[in-house]
């Protein structure tokens, strides 16, 4: 199989190595056709409910709808895929203590959208790159990605390039993948929605994680408030951003951000996260942001 293309029994570590290499990796069929099923009946209302995009960037031929995790059960699977997680854990831990749901958005094409400006995900926060990895993206195929439809445009290897570098043509592909495949590459890598040249809708979504420590794209906590965040699975509401981010760092009255969502659960009045997020804190190197003020000495 060309490029860093794998199948869905893949170990995460390959998945890694081709991440490292080429910026990007997909997995082909990650989603078995039940969930994906599920979850595209689940978002099939809200997209019929929603207007076209306003923006070039955000596609004047293009259906767009937010607050993922809140709208589907068969999402929530799909966030903490085990795979997906994995490569997460690989690329985002070595620099947080814990990582976030960065933005779920689901992306649908109509016939006669042009393609999207090549732009970077990183380029939401003030960084130069190349710079460490801020945020792993994923865009899982909701149905068959090909070029006429607009499968995504990517640059192999442009995870490496310059701030400045841009991407020639013929240094572009397509992201080709049946559905139920993803797409995951790094905040360094130049990308772009395609146009979609076909006679047909191309449905996709993007669930991206950020560095814990970092804003979210997306504000998680207003779109699920406490009272709809009841009945939500603890680990699905943690990944969103109802838990610490690092010891100290996303308390709520001195406690855990998961007893406004379970009253049951016991406020302990502890604001670390306990000995295992300490230890993960602990064992991060220090990132250096810019040069030392001039006089500054080790």
């Amino acid at each position: 199989m060309p490029g860093p293309e794998f199948e869905r029994d893949a170990q995460p570590e390959t998945i890694v190595e081709g991440l490292e290499e080429h910026g990007y990796a997909i997995v082909h069929e990650l989603a078995d056709p039940e969930t994906l099923a599920r979850m595209n009946a689940d978002f099939d209302p809200y997209l019929d409910a929603v207007k076209l995009g306003e923006t070039d960037f955000a596609g004047r031929k293009t259906k767009r709808i937010n607050n993922l995790i809140a709208k589907s059960e068969a999402c929530q699977d799909l966030a903490m895929n085990p795979t997906v997680m994995a490569v997460c854990d690989a690329m985002l831990l070595p620099h947080c203590a814990r990582y976030h749901l960065h933005v779920g958005t689901l992306i649908e094409l109509q016939p006669g959208e042009a393609k999207q400006v090549m732009h970077r995900d990183g380029q939401i926060y003030p960084v130069r790159f190349p710079a460490i990895v801020t945020t792993i993206g994923t865009i899982w195929a909701c149905e068959d990605f090909t070029e006429e439809n607009g499968g995504t445009r990517i640059v192999p290897g442009s995870h490496r390039w310059s701030h400045s570098r841009e991407p020639r043509d013929d240094e572009i592909i397509n992201a080709v993948m049946p559905a139920g495949s993803v797409l995951i590459y790094t905040s360094n890598f130049l990308h772009g929605g395609g146009g979609n040249h076909s006679n047909g809708a191309r449905r996709g979504m993007a669930l991206h994680y950020n560095l814990g420590w970092l804003r979210q794209e997306e504000n998680q906590y207003l779109s699920i408030p406490p009272e709809k965040a009841r009945g939500i699975r603890p680990e699905v509401l943690q990944l969103i951003g109802y838990d610490f981010a690092a010891p100290y760092l996303g308390f709520v009255e001195e406690g855990h951000p998961l007893t406004l969502a379970d009253s049951a659960r016991e406020r302990d009045m502890d604001r670390t996260g306990g000995e295992a997020l300490m230890a993960r804190h602990d064992a991060i190197r220090p990132i250096i942001l810019q040069d030392a003020p001039e006089g500054a000495s080790d």
